[in-house]
């Protein structure tokens, strides 16, 4: 291009650019039509623009590089495009380059769950290998009585005979006496003749094994922590191992071939006027979709939601929504929007509380949480007493749950992993209890997990039905069983949950009954307003005195209705999902 660049061959430079604007319109048609397109453009070009001698001359030429370009090898050609940005070669080479990336961060996610399930793995046996716990207490109960001895037994004249001839004898009274001690922190009864007949040194040995056994309970407690780190340790490996095994197999299927179904889509849109720059699809997992397309600004037309979403919701099978749009987020004036699986239900809540005495800071705590793939979670905590220590309790509990919900963790691991966090990290008596509901918006089952909370209520039309469990709450024992309920709710059901200070408020005696009745009697069923009218209710009860930390929260399930009706496109075949290979 440098050697033409003088006005004298500006013909010349203007039939390069006629003929492969020609050329590469008709590219489709592979080699056959980039000839014709170049023979077209220098034909026409040279007839208008040339001498009859020159245009023959041009012809030849043009016949002698479609006759290189046919010789030329593919492969070289495909080497080349792919370097060139804009390709449709430079496009494969690099979703190629990404799916190569995506396996190698899959393969290194996996080695590390692989990793990490082998150090839980290591810790539980290791915990296993140790003891059983009740070998652990015989251990250390051995080395309390060999303490007890080395400060009486060893200065005393008999000791070969009580731990030579009557060993079994002498230790037995020892383990004996440390019961007692343990029990009564000290030995304040009177001594018996037998093991003062057998001791010389009776009454010292039992004052020498009051003063020790508080350095042994301690001990005691030392390894139980010890025993309970390390069990809370594996637990938390295995969890993060699973949790990087689903990434892992998340980023898997992200990588799988799916340019046929991006072409589909992207050929629909287009069909229908739209100019499309791009189309990812990230899952096409039923129920699970994910797809990013970009356009052009629309410019406040919504065209994402009134359009491409109820295309591709036809073109699918099932419901999509917008859940995020960027509008104008590239320079050039584009786009972005992504589309998810509209789930069947959605939900819709509120709260309502007041503290004791009507102060600013509660010692009750409300979250809720979308945790993706169609799940809804509705949170309850009631820290111990009121102020600030019972607000900072429940809320700690709500933030530890919430966290380790938002990275994965299955609900009865996480309940069970932030008991054992706030059982461990204090020696004082604090506790908070939970109140856990996950809603699935795809089928409208609820499962309750229930932790030293009060029972929850499901309000169907006039019937109301209770929810209870009998866990305690947690951070009192370093080991729990968490029982979960499940139950399938209906559009329209009110899903109420309470604290303590609610639901033991009225002072009648089966309260049960009462809250049932004073809920069936309500005539709304908007969540806020069922809220606030149910709160005003029990303190009306109490003419007006809060006596305790007051929440209520109340959540409503219903059917979700799109917006935009699926646009039908008779002509275009519906997208075909890949196999999910697990």
């Amino acid at each position: 291009m440098l050697t033409l660049a003088d006005i004298g061959e500006l013909n010349q430079m203007s039939l390069l650019a006629f003929a492969g604007l020609l050329s590469g319109l008709l590219r489709e048609a592979r080699k056959p039509g980039a000839v014709a397109g170049l023979l077209i453009g220098a034909s026409l070009f040279t007839f208008y623009m040339e001498p009859t001698g020159r245009m023959w001359s041009a012809l030849g030429e043009s016949l002698a590089a479609a006759f290189l370009f046919v010789l030329t090898p593919r492969v070289p050609l495909r080497q080349l495009a792919a370097l060139l940005p804009g390709t449709h070669e430079h496009l494969i080479s690099q979703q190629a380059y990404m799916r190569q990336v995506r396996q190698a961060t899959a393969a290194r996610i996996e080695q590390f769950a692989h990793l990490f399930q082998k150090l839980a793995h290591s810790f539980a046996q290791a915990d296993r290998d140790a003891s059983d716990g009740k070998t652990d207490v015989m251990k250390e109960m051995d080395a309390f009585l060999s303490g007890v001895t080395a400060v009486t037994c060893n200065v005393c004249r008999r000791k070969d005979v009580c731990w030579g001839e009557k060993a079994e004898e002498t230790y037995d009274w020892m383990r004996y006496f440390a019961g007692v001690v343990a029990a009564d922190g000290a030995y304040r009864r009177q001594i018996p003749f037998e093991w003062k007949r057998h001791c010389l040194k009776a009454q010292d040995v039992l004052k020498v094994m009051a003063d020790q056994y508080p350095a042994f309970r301690e001990r005691l407690l030392l390894n139980q922590r010890i025993r309970d780190s390390r069990q809370l340790v594996a637990e938390q490996l295995s969890g993060v191992s699973r949790v990087m095994g689903d990434f892992a197999a998340e980023i898997r299927r992200e990588g799988q071939d799916l340019g046929v179904q991006e072409g589909q889509i992207r050929e629909a849109l287009e069909e229908i006027g739209l100019s499309v720059r791009k189309v990812d699809i990230y899952n096409l997992a039923e129920g699970n979709v994910d797809i990013e397309v970009s356009q052009p600004s629309c410019n406040g037309r919504d065209e994402c939601e009134k359009i491409v979403a109820p295309l591709v919701s036809d073109l699918l099978g099932e419901t999509v929504a917008v859940a995020e749009k960027r509008c104008q987020a590239y320079a050039d004036g584009y786009c972005t929007m992504c589309l998810r699986t509209a789930h069947k239900y959605r939900v819709a809540s509120a709260i309502a509380a007041v503290a004791k005495d009507g102060g600013w800071l509660s010692g009750d705590s409300f979250a809720t949480l979308d945790l993706g793939n169609g799940r809804y979670a509705v949170a309850l905590s009631d820290g111990m007493g009121n102020g600030e220590r019972a607000h900072r309790e429940s809320s700690e509990t709500l933030e530890l749950l919430k966290e380790m919900l938002c990275v994965g963790f299955d609900e009865q691991m996480a309940i069970k992993s932030v008991n054992a966090l706030l059982s461990l990290r204090t020696t004082e008596d604090t506790f908070a209890t939970l109140d856990l509901a996950i809603l699935d918006l795809h089928t409208a089952e609820a499962k309750f997990l229930k932790t030293g909370s009060t029972p929850s209520f499901i309000k169907r039309g006039r019937e109301v039905f209770t929810v209870t469990a009998g866990n305690l709450p947690i951070g009192i024992l370093r080991d729990i069983e968490v029982d979960v309920v499940t139950l399938g709710l209906k559009p329209g059901d009110l899903l109420i949950m309470l604290t303590d200070g609610v639901y033991d408020a009225p002072k009648v005696e089966n309260k049960e009954r009462f809250l049932k009745r004073m809920i069936a009697d309500l005539a709304t069923d908007d969540p806020q307003e069922v809220a606030d009218l149910l709160l005003e209710q029990v303190v009306r009860h109490h003419h007006g005195a809060i006596h305790d930390d007051m929440t209520v929260a109340v959540v409503r399930i219903d059917p979700y209705v799109p917006e935009w009706a699926t646009i039908k496109m008779p002509r275009l075949r519906p997208v075909e999902r890949p196999r999910v290979v697990s």
